[in-house]
């Protein structure tokens, strides 16, 4: 064999003193970052489903705030009968009412109508004045009791994964016939 060659083969010595990493060393990082991954990969999904699960209570329980205060402004203005010649708010259903009908003063801007409806219809409380408007869904219960004018109004809804939720309101319409 040439000298020369002889130099170059035994002074470049290929496996000692080389940096870098090995084939075990790589797969170990390999399957470190692959655990970290899923194990990230199942907290954000959990966290998606966690956001998605409130906020959809969250939009339920806006709709229902939003049907009880509309009632109560409606009927805070309704006309009460101090004169016995007939009932201006009446209460009708089984085992607690479950329609509230009322007159009041004057209508809104939007709906012109003085002779209001409120009701459950299936799973909804409707407001019928001069048109139908489903105010809120999921509803599992909805009574209005009187006590010497003063109407006690009792919305139950039904949330996610079975949960349920109550809001109740009094209101003592401050109108007189």
């Amino acid at each position: 064999m040439n000298d020369f060659l002889k130099k170059i083969i035994y002074r470049t010595k290929p496996f000692k003193n080389q940096a870098g990493f090995s084939l075990i060393e790589m797969i170990a990082a390999m399957v470190l970052l692959g655990v970290m991954g899923m194990f990230s990969t199942q907290f954000i999904t959990g966290a998606a489903e966690s956001n998605r699960l409130v906020t959809g209570q969250q939009d339920l329980l806006d709709d229902a705030k939003l049907a009880m205060e509309f009632l109560v402004r409606e009927l805070r203005v309704a006309n009460i009968d101090t004169n016995n010649s007939g009932a201006v708010i009446s209460l009708t259903g089984t085992a607690g009412s479950n329609t509230i009908s009322f007159t009041k003063y004057s209508g809104l801007t939007v709906d012109s109508a003085t002779a209001i409806t409120y009701s459950r219809v299936g799973n909804t409380i409707q407001r019928t004045g001069t048109t139908t408007t489903t105010l809120a869904s999921q509803v599992t219960g909805f009574t209005v009791t009187n006590d010497d004018n003063h109407y006690t109004i009792i919305m139950t809804f039904a949330g996610a994964n079975g949960t349920n939720f109550r809001l109740e309101a009094g209101v003592r319409p401050r109108s007189t016939i």
